[in-house]
C-alpha cells in the first residue's frame, strides 16, 4: 500500500495542479513512491501480519534484515534461535535522535550465524515495515509527485524561457534533504 493516497495528495496540493486526473496523479504517486524507496534502499510501508523471509549472513555476528517492527522467530540454518540469544537493533527501535525506527539488524549474542558462501541460511519471521510511515518520507513523496506532474509542462528539461534564455529543471534539494536521513547504509554503497 502506498504511503500517500490520491485524496491526501489532492488535499496537500490544493488547486496547484490544474487538470490532473486521478489516473495521472496515481501514476505520479507510484513513481514518487518507488523513487523514494529506491533512493533510500527501503520501503516505508506500514507493517502488517508477520511473514517469513530468508537472509544471507555476511558476518558471523550481525545479520542485516529488512525493516521490521517486531520479530516472531529466527531460524539459523534450520535451528530456532531463542529470543534472548539475539539482539534486535537499533536497540529499543530508536534512532540516535530518539525517533521510532524499525529494526534493521540482528546481533547474535551466543554462537554464530551460519555464513555459507552466499546461502540464505537465516529465516526471520517478523512484521515487515514501519510502525508508522515516517513523516519526512510522506512529505518527500508528495513533493516529488507534484514535481513529476509538473514535468508534463517541460520539454527536454526546459521549463520555460526568461530574459536570459531557458529556465532549466533541476533535482529538488528539499526531497533529498527529507530522504537523506532515512537512507540505509547500503543505499550509499556502504555495507
Amino acid at each position: 500500500m502506498a504511503i500517500v493516497t490520491i485524496a491526501a495528495f489532492q488535499n496537500w496540493a490544493r488547486n496547484e495542479l490544474g487538470s490532473a486526473d486521478d489516473t495521472a496523479i496515481q501514476a505520479a504517486l507510484d513513481a514518487a513512491h518507488y523513487a523514494a524507496y529506491d533512493y533510500c534502499g527501503r520501503s516505508f510501508e506500514v507493517a502488517g501480519a508477520a511473514s517469513a523471509r530468508s537472509f544471507v549472513p555476511l558476518s558471523w555476528d550481525v545479520l542485516v534484515i529488512n525493516d521490521c517492527t517486531s520479530i516472531t522467530s529466527v531460524l539459523n540454518d534450520g535451528s530456532t534461535v531463542a529470543a534472548g540469544d539475539y539482539q534486535a537493533e537499533p536497540v529499543g527501535g530508536r534512532s540516535v535522535a530518539t525517533a521510532t525506527v524499525p529494526f534493521t539488524r540482528l546481533r547474535l549474542l551466543t554462537g554464530r550465524w551460519a555464513v555459507d558462501e552466499g546461502r540464505a541460511s537465516v529465516t526471520v519471521t517478523a512484521a515487515w515495515g514501519w510502525a508508522v510511515a515516517p513523516p519526512a518520507a510522506v512529505e518527500a513523496v508528495k513533493v516529488l509527485a507534484k514535481d513529476i506532474l509538473q514535468q508534463r509542462d517541460t520539454r527536454n528539461g526546459v521549463a520555460g524561457f526568461g530574459d536570459f534564455g531557458s529556465i532549466r529543471v533541476r533535482q529538488n534539494p528539499y526531497v533529498a534533504m527529507l530522504l537523506d536521513p532515512l537512507r540505509r547504509g547500503d543505499s550509499w554503497g556502504i555495507g
